[in-house]
């Protein structure tokens, strides 16, 4: 069962990176202000979204300044072309190769600690409009949630919820366009290695 979990942990993270590369290939084709374009429109209606801790979260407006306390997460603001809204992300951002090739400029950005020591004053000091975290870090959430700040709290531990963590992160950032054609490239990627893994036989030991 562990080997079967880190297995789709492993896939998750592998599809996260392929995502990731394919469009900084294509050098960034949609601006920032059009990853923010919804939600920015005429109408300014409140955002509403249900984390993974089935907590509602209400935004105003889309968020504009994001910290990332989960590497799987700050991987996934890169690919919604988010990065320059980044003020935070979790520590040892250096130990990311898609960091240095994708968003150097995280490897500056303040850090707000690990999933065992989270930096909850550091995070809260930074005053973003929205923190991305794990629900392994739940203690901390209802602290930062108690100081009015907003928390988005995800669980993209499978394919399934790193569909629904792309989805929640693109609603909150008014990216939801972004994040269609993320789950979209997902899709196609699983159906591509069902394909190619059909009918193969497994190896036991």
């Amino acid at each position: 069962m562990l080997k079967k979990i880190r297995y789709k942990k492993f896939i998750t993270v592998l599809l996260i990176l392929a995502i990731i590369i394919t469009l900084t290939a294509c050098g960034q084709s949609v601006s920032d202000e059009e990853g923010l374009s919804q939600g920015n429109g005429e109408e300014n209606t409140e955002i509403k979204i249900v984390d993974h801790l089935g907590r509602e979260v209400l935004l105003e407006k889309p968020a504009e300044s994001i910290v990332s306390g989960y590497y799987i997460t700050t991987s996934m603001l890169i690919a919604l072309g988010l990065e320059d809204h980044v003020t935070g992300i979790e520590a040892k951002a250096d130990s990311r190769p898609i960091y240095h090739l994708a968003a150097p400029h995280f490897l500056e950005l303040p850090n707000v600690g690990t999933l065992k020591e989270f930096d909850l004053e550091g995070a809260a000091a930074l005053n973003p409009d929205l923190i991305i975290l794990s629900v392994r870090l739940k203690d901390a959430i209802e602290s930062l949630e108690k100081l009015g700040i907003k928390v988005l709290a995800v669980n993209p531990e499978s394919t399934e919820e790193l569909i629904e963590s792309i989805e929640m992160i693109g609603k909150a950032t008014g990216s939801e366009e972004r994040a269609r054609d993320l789950v979209d490239y997902i899709h196609d990627k699983n159906l591509e290695v069902k394909e190619l893994v059909e009918g193969q036989k497994r190896k036991t030991v």
